[in-house]
């Protein structure tokens, strides 16, 4: 397993079939991964395993916070650790970068999984395409 900062095309060509295959494909949470403006000046953080691309999330800062979005692991990857390490790599990120908090919106199958990494829930729950979400946050 090895988690890495996205610095080429064909990598972002990754980034974007995974989040096609989670979120379009699987969830069906949006028709398209490639509409999201802020992709431009991000930072992206793809995750392998034996060589194969497998996950993918983005950090985005703002001043002193920072937010994690499209957090995605390919079906026969999870429950391996791959969420896990794309996760703590974007959150040394925020560290590195002086981010006093940073911000999420989980599904809420997801919660104990980001409440392990230290996450609290804020505030109640939300639909997101018939989706419900939890905004978390967590001290940095």
């Amino acid at each position: 397993m090895r988690t890495w900062v996205v610095t080429s095309l064909a990598e972002m060509a990754e980034v974007y079939a995974i989040r096609h295959e989670v979120f379009v494909e699987e969830q069906h949470l949006t028709r398209s991964v490639r509409d999201d403006p802020d992709d431009r000046y991000s930072v992206h953080v793809l995750g392998a395993v034996g060589g194969q691309t497998a996950g993918t999330g983005r950090i985005t800062f703002y001043g002193d916070e920072a937010q994690i979005v499209w957090v995605a692991v390919r079906k026969p990857y999870r429950g391996r650790g791959v969420g896990r390490a794309i996760m703590e790599h974007l959150l040394r990120l925020a560290r590195d970068q002086g981010s006093r908090i940073v911000t999420l919106n989980a599904q809420t199958h997801a919660l104990t999984f980001y409440e392990a990494l230290g996450f609290r829930p804020i505030g109640r729950r939300f639909f997101m395409s018939n989706i419900e979400h939890q905004y978390m946050a967590k001290e940095m």
